[in-house]
């Protein structure tokens, strides 16, 4: 009975070494951001070319809340540090030409911001379903000290301009980087944020620069900054197996992990927070 005893103590042994053994070898994958990068960007807010007197309303509040502090306020409560750039100019001038469109929005008592809702840390769901983020701080501040109630409205990213042009919403304020093409189609706050389009990739996936993308999927939002960026650096981008369009970020991510794609080009502060969540 004793050596029963002994080959059965034997084999759970063995079986609680293999399952620990099976532990420790099945650690998760480990996402990193490369050195290399697709450049330096900063962050606007996007109006109707013609809302003029409103653009340059939102901006003086917007100056007046990082000169007094709550701007930076909010800027560490997300980020743990003040971000928030200063002795900015306008991408394109805005001239004060008497327009009503700040009158518009008085008389009607509200504001209605357009955003990408999968933009953490800029605007997005949090776990009670509530639309959050730094982007979303700011435009709630700038719409108290205007008089007018803040209303958001998720929108398909890559019909932004449509949206705003059509009247559906009346700003775009969702970490949108200046784009030479955004400026001529909109007008556009000073920047108030700097950003870098960065690549994320696992970390044993052998890809260390960006010459290490040729023949690989890339993954990046459709109408996003990090298409361009990605497609200014023209030799780069012609080496590419494939580059692969997804509605929003978490979709890209979520394919990167699962491995469907070798890479993700993302904004900065967008792409660390979601490695930062894992």
């Amino acid at each position: 009975m004793k050596k029963v005893f002994a080959t059965i103590s034997l084999i759970l042994s063995a079986v609680l070494c293999l399952a620990l053994f099976a532990g420790c070898s099945g650690a998760a994958d480990e996402y990193v951001v490369l050195e290399d990068n697709f450049g330096a960007e900063e962050y606007a807010i996007g109006f109707r070319k013609t809302d003029n007197a409103f653009a340059l309303e939102v901006q003086r509040i917007l100056d007046e809340m990082i000169s007094d502090g709550a701007a930076v306020e909010i800027s560490k409560k997300w980020f743990g540090k003040d971000i928030m750039l200063r002795d900015v100019d306008f991408p394109a001038a805005i001239e004060d030409i008497g327009d009503d469109s700040l009158q518009k929005i008085l008389d009607k008592g509200y504001m209605i911001l357009g955003l990408d809702e999968n933009f953490p840390p800029m605007g997005f769901r949090d776990e009670t379903g509530t639309i959050v983020g730094f982007d979303i701080d700011l435009a709630t501040e700038v719409a108290a000290r205007l008089g007018v109630r803040l209303e958001i409205q998720p929108i398909d990213w890559n019909a932004k301009e449509m949206e705003l042009n059509n009247g559906n919403i009346d700003l775009i304020w969702n970490g949108m980087s200046i784009t030479p093409s955004r400026v001529e189609e909109m007008n556009m706050s000073k920047p108030y944020i700097a950003n870098r389009q960065i690549i994320i990739v696992n970390s044993a996936s052998g890809i260390a620069t960006k010459a290490d993308l040729e023949g690989k999927k890339v993954a990046a939002q459709a109408g996003s900054s990090a298409i361009d960026a990605m497609k200014a650096d023209a030799e780069t981008f012609a080496t590419f197996g494939d580059l692969v369009e997804f509605d929003n970020n978490n979709a890209a991510y979520l394919d990167l992990k699962a491995g469907r794609v070798d890479a993700f080009v993302v904004d900065e502060v967008v792409g660390r927070y979601m490695i930062g969540q894992d």
